[in-house]
């Protein structure tokens, strides 16, 4: 297989043992040069529609209509669209928060390579505006580095667009019921090549807002033919909750102490879902229409 795909394999798994940095590192670097770009792209725009109202005005002549694709309601989102902490069901600690815009609409990068190669389109849609935020463990005694327990994109998405965003994605897993390709797997030795199984499949679907997704992802090695026994560790899969309310789609990673496929886990999958309802709740006041 090409090397991309493997390499966003070892990546989509490695990804789980990373530490994070400290927040303060965290705030300065994130997504600084795509922030910056959107910044000077939405100044120049303010500078070119005030010029051109400017000299339309001196002429007597009617101002300018709207740009093409505008609509009336709320644009960027607001704060009190997001999740709070009091909404989450296990111990939080603090939340890192970021706005965007033109941000690509992300779900699953490992999922997107299997639906281009089934022939699906790899283009990931763009959204108007977005928010996000990580929400981190709590801190602990004696202070170490921790994790994240939840993040969360919220995402604008032009008149009719968000709704065929979920249509596709549901596409995007009924073709990668079963995809085959060549992986890393961890052994006692280090890495290794190997046959790498990945199956996507909706393990539950229409239980908030106007849409809402369960999409499960589940990785398996099948045995090898000398020792009859699957090489490596086990492989764990992992969750993503996306809703979408009005225009707007929300795309939830449990990661952490809310995940519930790890030994030991904290908290239920209804739990889960109703975490998504909240959202859903949560999204009403910045969606078009509203609820």
């Amino acid at each position: 297989m090409p090397d991309d795909v493997a390499l966003v394999e070892l990546l989509h798994r490695d990804l789980r043992h990373v530490t994070w940095p400290d927040p303060e590192t965290i705030r300065a670097t994130a997504r600084r040069r795509s922030r910056r770009s959107a910044a000077l792209a939405a100044a120049s725009v303010v500078v070119v529609a005030a010029l051109a109202a400017t000299l339309v005005n001196r002429v007597g002549a009617p101002p300018p209509s709207p740009p093409a694709g505008g609509f009336d309601g709320q644009a960027e989102i607001v704060a009190e669209a997001m999740l709070e902490p009091a909404d989450i069901p296990v111990r939080t600690g603090e939340r890192l928060s970021e706005t965007g815009v033109d941000e690509p609409v992300r779900v699953d990068d490992l999922l997107q390579v299997c639906a281009g190669k089934q022939g699906l389109s790899a283009e990931e849609p763009r959204s108007r505006y977005s928010r996000s935020q990580t929400v981190m463990e709590p801190p602990t005694e004696p202070a170490t580095t921790v994790g994240s327990v939840l993040t969360q994109d919220v995402h604008r998405m032009q008149a009719g667009a968000a709704g065929r965003f979920v249509d596709d994605l549901e596409g995007a897993v009924a073709a990668c019921g079963a995809w085959r390709t060549t992986g890393q797997v961890y052994t006692e030795r280090g890495m290794t090549g190997a046959e790498v199984v990945h199956r996507w499949y909706v393990a539950a679907s229409g239980f908030a807002g106007d849409q809402a997704l369960l999409l499960r992802h589940e990785v398996t090695v099948p045995p090898d033919e000398t020792t009859g026994r699957p090489p490596g560790y086990p492989m764990s899969g992992d969750d993503r909750l996306v809703v979408r309310v009005g225009d707007l789609v929300t795309v939830l990673i449990p990661s952490g102490r809310l995940r519930t496929d790890v030994p030991g886990a904290e908290v239920t999958e209804e739990q889960v879902r109703q975490l998504a309802r909240v959202a859903a709740e949560r999204m009403c006041v910045a969606a078009n229409p509203g609820c």
